[in-house]
């Protein structure tokens, strides 16, 4: 968990990096559980449409968390 890291810009996008907690619960009433980032992006140019500067996921890094 924590704050998101500042935005960043690079060749018209915007990036920013989130901490993420993930709980999710199967069928069999299992939970797991990870921890980790991802990274948002939007597209900042000229002539973008709406839906290219909605944020999106860039990448993705979680691993199994500790209960």
């Amino acid at each position: 968990s924590g704050e998101p890291r500042p935005v960043d810009g690079a060749a018209g996008s915007r990036f920013v990096e989130v901490p993420l907690l993930l709980h999710t619960t199967h069928g069999d009433g299992s939970v797991r559980t990870q921890a980790g980032r991802v990274v948002l992006r939007r597209a900042m140019v000229d002539g973008a449409s709406a839906g290219q500067r909605a944020w999106r996921i860039a990448s993705a890094d979680l691993r199994d968390a500790a209960e």
